[in-house]
């Protein structure tokens, strides 16, 4: 099990290699938000790449780094937007 505490209110946590990684952080909405990333990457490459951009060090964009993750996944790593709080914040247009 891999527990990484990178900061106060974040966390990366993947119990077993290959399992899926629980990232904790901040949410621009308020509060503190937990996402499931389920991909090849593993959480100490997650964590890695966090802590660098927590330390504002010079480090890849998040497509560079995790070019076969989902675009929702990496959107919360950089900002912390769920894609819940992402839909919500803008919602689909319905289709007439």
């Amino acid at each position: 099990m891999a527990i990484i505490r990178l900061h106060e209110n974040v966390t990366v946590i993947q119990v077993e290699p290959g399992d899926p990684v629980a990232v904790t952080r901040p949410c621009i909405m308020g509060g503190v938000a937990v996402h499931i990333i389920a991909s090849e990457y593993s959480a100490v490459q997650i964590a890695e790449w966090l802590q660098s951009r927590l330390m504002r060090l010079n480090n890849p964009l998040a497509q560079q780094a995790f070019p076969n993750m989902k675009a929702e996944d990496r959107e919360f790593l950089m900002s912390g937007i769920t894609p819940e709080h992402w839909n919500k914040m803008f919602p689909k247009e319905e289709q007439e």
